[in-house]
């Protein structure tokens, strides 16, 4: 069949200085050709800058010959894997392991095809090099993130993936559900996550030792601020009884955090019926933003406002704070920094709070719906559900994204205690997901990170001050 793919560069123009506009893209799905000559390329790319094009620096070429098809090769072009693409030559049987699981499965279902697999950067800088090559008529067929695609959805620029999971029930049914939460708009799934990690709470025992206290996380909000204020004192405010993010310009780590205490409140940084619109004012979230001024006297000194997210949690490894939200590769990152004994749990509850987290570090595949091959992008996706991939993924350091691999971890004799109880909050948590604002949204997160500049930096009112970001994000939007 035939399809109009062009975009109309106006209206893209929009949508990347906004974050707003709209989209006509439309995708065929041509016939899967019969076996042929695959040749796997496997490149690294470096970005040459956040918005410009990009410059390949490696590229390896894997051959396996078979039948030739009449129809000539089809090429699939992957975007990223959240991975170091080249542990899949490296370390095959480890690291790269999930890859080359991904790889085989998909080329045993999809013979005859060539697979790009390319890195194209990170949130900010991978939105901007996905805006770049659809304006230039460059784009993949299928792209990787951990944001925007509720934005990219209602843009028309992805490919729902309904009809295929309709085909493959059990699918849908084995994935954790808050790790494609982010990519499921107006009913309709447009990815699905590959590996995935969750917030947990970490803590330093030997700190908590020497203070006088026990070697245990938390289980409150009180005890939290009763433990930082301890640990403080005791060492004279050498130490820090917890590290807290702060907010720096239209970055999401602090926000990221500090979410999930207000996820735990009932009350999320966008409407609960529009995933678009800011609720910065939210009362229910109000307790966060008070406990946040009630710890702030307890934190390494000169760290809220780093910018180098690394130094901020580092400091718990080298015993200069005691406490701290962690994502699930913290484990192993303690272990690097030294730390061998860091103990994890759940993150403490507030009083009348209810236990939640928010996934993190969580990798999704979606199919850009100007995809020349929206077949093999829509299989891409499905593929990395696959049992093979997912019982995989805990090998490259990660979380799988699936009830079935979860339960085999959680029961794997050979994965450590610390992982384990990462796994189960994966599997069982109350997963929030960050917004993903569909106008502005650099300009959106700067508001919110102002008003974390300034519950931090005055005692005006949680009210007022939540008030009046309320107000410059809808006249924002208004102008947008």
């Amino acid at each position: 069949m035939s399809a109009d793919r062009n975009i109309s560069r106006r209206r893209f123009l929009r949508v990347a200085a906004l974050g707003a506009g709209g989209l006509a893209l439309a995708a065929c799905a041509p016939a899967a050709p019969a076996a042929q000559q695959v040749v796997e390329v496997t490149r690294e790319v470096k970005i040459t800058s956040e918005a410009q094009q990009v410059e390949v620096t490696r590229q390896v070429e894997i051959q396996v010959t078979s039948t030739p098809a009449p129809e000539g090769p089809r090429t699939i072009t992957v975007w990223g894997s959240g991975l170091d693409l080249m542990q899949i030559d490296k370390d095959p049987t480890k690291t790269g392991a999930a890859m080359v699981a991904h790889k085989a499965a998909f080329l045993a279902k999809n013979p005859g095809t060539t697979i790009v697999w390319e890195d194209h950067g990170w949130d900010e800088a991978l939105r901007q090099n996905v805006v770049t090559a659809l304006l230039a008529g460059t784009q993949p067929d299928v792209i990787v993130g951990e944001n925007f695609f509720q934005q990219y959805a209602s843009l028309g620029a992805l490919l729902p993936i309904d009809d295929a999971l309709k085909q493959s029930p059990k699918v849908l049914d084995n994935s954790i559900v808050g790790t494609h939460k982010a990519a499921i708009y107006d009913g309709k799934h447009y990815g699905m996550s590959w590996i995935s990690g969750c917030f947990g709470f970490e803590a330093n025992p030997n700190v908590l030792r020497d203070a006088g206290l026990k070697e245990e996380i938390p289980a409150t909000w009180d005890e939290m601020l009763a433990v930082a204020q301890t640990v403080s004192e005791k060492s004279k405010g050498e130490i820090g009884g917890y590290s807290l993010q702060g907010p720096l310009g239209f970055s999401v780590g602090g926000m990221f955090r500090l979410a999930v205490y207000m996820q735990q409140l009932g009350s999320t940084l966008n409407k609960a019926d529009n995933p678009f619109q800011p609720n910065f004012d939210d009362e229910k979230g109000f307790a966060a933003w008070e406990f946040v001024r009630k710890i702030l006297p307890y934190t390494p000194k000169g760290l809220v406002f780093e910018s180098d997210e690394g130094k901020v949690y580092s400091q718990l490894f080298a015993g200069k704070s005691a406490m701290q939200m962690a994502g699930s590769w913290h484990v192993g990152w303690a272990k690097d920094s030294g730390l061998k004994n860091a103990i994890y749990g759940a993150i403490p509850v507030p009083a009348g709070g209810k236990p939640a987290s928010y996934v993190v570090g969580n990798v999704i595949y979606g199919a850009l719906s100007a995809s020349k091959v929206a077949d093999l992008a829509v299989d891409w996706i499905i593929t990395s559900q696959d049992a093979s991939v997912q019982d995989n993924v805990f090998k490259s350091g990660r979380l799988p994204s699936t009830k079935g691999s979860i339960e085999l971890l959680l029961k794997d004799g050979n994965v450590d205690d610390a992982t384990k109880k990462f796994g189960g909050l994966l599997k069982d948590s109350d997963l929030g997901i960050l917004p993903q604002w569909n106008k502005e949204p650099n300009k959106l997160n700067t508001i919110w990170n102002d008003l974390f500049t300034s519950v931090l930096t005055t005692d005006t009112p949680i009210p007022a001050l939540a008030g009046d970001a309320q107000k410059k994000a809808l006249e924002l939007l208004g102008a947008a």
